[in-house]
């Protein structure tokens, strides 16, 4: 409708938020300042209800990346690519809560982890939990990529987990600011949403999970704290993701083929999302503890999918040369 900028899906979407997040999280978006509009979109204190929530599934990402659904990619990257890592320096932008630098401190003791982002409240979880857990290899600043200047040559890996598809124009970024300050031989580390922007996704994926979710029983369908159920996947408008959170998905499709003509890639996993994405949204709680079956069974779907289609999440790595 009106070349994607709005849908009847939106005011639906907006219907589930009120009640979700209330009314002070809606009226959060009416502000002309993007970044605050981007901020409030992110909380540490919410119950999410979304497919990264569903503990088989991290199991199942787990084993794609690494080959072992107990060993999560912090771990698999250390062992497989980080070596002596003293003196060396990851810098991850986009940070959040830092629970991923945090765990990459963990396993590295010689190694400097920095995070970065534009929320204070989420940089301050990041400080406390580190705090908590005594490291002294860990440094998180509320900073915009933007605005923060980085030396040539001064990265040894770079960390985007969630973060890049957040940022505009990947491939001035990269060429600009990322390229250069990354030591030869350095590595890109991304686990990330590479799909359509701003999640403008193709009718016939819709189509497809729409299939899915109906042979989902009711009864796990309905929806976070809805006396209502799902019946269908809803479609983004443009509109509805500017103004909800500016940043969401702004280039996410430059990402993989700016990333290919500058690195080396030495490390691609299709992690899908296709459908469990779309099809799980405000459902996927109902399998947080119970009905594998389900999700494995969502799982096998999507397999097929993506024998034809792109992945719109992945793991990847990629060297500078």
């Amino acid at each position: 409708m009106l070349n994607n900028l709005i849908f009847f899906d939106d005011f639906v979407e907006l219907y589930i938020k009120l009640h979700q997040r209330g009314l002070r999280f809606i009226l959060s978006k009416f502000t002309y300042k993007r970044d605050k509009r981007t901020i409030s979109s992110f909380s540490d204190h919410f119950e999410h209800a979304n497919w990264w929530v569903i503990p088989y599934f991290k199991l199942h990402r787990n084993y794609l990346i690494s080959g072992d659904p107990h060993i999560e990619y912090e771990q698999y990257v250390t062992q497989k690519y980080f070596g002596d890592t003293n003196n060396k320096r990851l810098v991850s932008f986009g940070c959040g809560a830092g629970s991923h630098e945090i765990l990459f401190a963990k396993l590295n003791p010689d190694l400097k982890v920095e995070g970065y982002d534009i929320s204070k409240s989420l940089i301050g979880t990041a400080q406390n939990k580190a705090k908590s857990a005594s490291l002294h290899n860990t440094y998180f600043e509320t900073r915009s990529i933007y605005n923060i200047e980085l030396e040539e040559n001064s990265i040894d890996y770079l960390l985007f987990n969630a973060s890049l598809h957040h940022f505009k124009d990947i491939n001035n970024l990269v060429t600009k600011t990322l390229f250069p300050a990354l030591k030869r031989d350095g590595l890109f580390i991304i686990n990330e949403y590479v799909g359509p922007n701003r999640l403008i996704f193709p009718a016939s994926q819709i189509d497809f999970c729409n299939i899915c979710l109906n042979e989902i029983p009711l009864a796990f369908r309905k929806i976070l704290k809805l006396n209502r159920f799902k019946t269908r996947c809803y479609r983004a408008g443009k509109l509805r993701m500017i103004l909800s959170d500016p940043s969401e998905c702004v280039d996410s499709e430059s990402i993989i083929p700016v990333l290919r003509s500058k690195f080396r890639e030495i490390e691609f996993v299709e992690l899908g999302g296709n459908i469990l994405a779309p099809t799980l949204k405000h459902i996927a709680h109902h399998f947080i503890d119970k009905e594998e079956g389900i999700i494995k069974d969502l799982i096998h779907r999507e397999k097929k999918y993506l024998k034809s289609n792109s992945s719109d999440f992945v793991f990847a790595i990629y060297q500078k040369p």
